[in-house]
């Protein structure tokens, strides 16, 4: 993607926001940090944050359910999403494949793509992370409604992309509840335990 000098981006790979402030390459730029840090990053690890999808995700943060659907949507191919969506069903509502099962008040949540997903041919990091925030968001609405007090987010360890979306996500707009890491004889470092107070 072309970038130009004042554009915002996300980082795809690390956590935090950035602002363009100098074009290297048509593949690579300088970005500004939140922290005022300047660092060379390829082109191929921003997403650019446009200010009407900027505002339309505040929108939707402030409101009491947060739709990562249509928040995240801007940076995911619809067929991806679809397939995604089809492929969530499948597991979700056939009693033989399930993405995740309960245990008493715990309920286990596997978001590897292969547990969400059967193909995964075309679909890149952004939109991998997309979708598994919006597994991550349907399984969180389905535990309250199914009044469970405890999930655990199956996320392996990786780079902690996955893991670092979920805790800012929590932190930001569940505030009834509390995000650390499942249990290591069980998940090693590769899960997060994320406790639902009944208020």
């Amino acid at each position: 993607m072309n970038f130009k000098v004042g554009d915002k981006v996300r980082f795809l790979n690390d956590v935090g926001e950035g602002v363009v402030i100098k074009l290297l390459s048509s593949e690579e730029v300088i970005v500004e940090d939140d922290s005022g840090f300047e660092y060379p990053y390829p082109s191929s690890e921003l997403i650019l944050i446009d200010g009407e999808a900027l505002a339309k995700e505040r929108e939707a943060y402030q409101s009491k359910e947060p739709k990562f659907g249509e928040i995240l949507s801007r940076n995911v191919n619809q067929d991806i999403l679809k397939r995604a969506e089809t492929d969530f069903n499948e597991k979700t509502y056939k009693e033989t494949r399930q993405s995740h099962r309960k245990k008493g008040e715990v309920m286990e949540v596997d978001l590897h793509m292969h547990e969400i997903m059967d193909n995964l041919r075309g679909v890149g990091h952004a939109e991998m992370l997309s979708i598994q925030m919006e597994h991550f968001e349907r399984m969180m609405k389905r535990a309250e409604l199914n009044r469970i007090n405890c999930v655990i987010f199956i996320h392996g360890v990786g780079e902690g992309v996955l893991r670092n979306e979920i805790r800012k996500t929590i932190e930001a707009y569940y505030p009834n509840c509390e995000a650390h890491d499942a249990s290591y004889q069980e998940y090693g470092y590769g899960a997060t335990e994320v406790i639902i107070r009944r208020v």
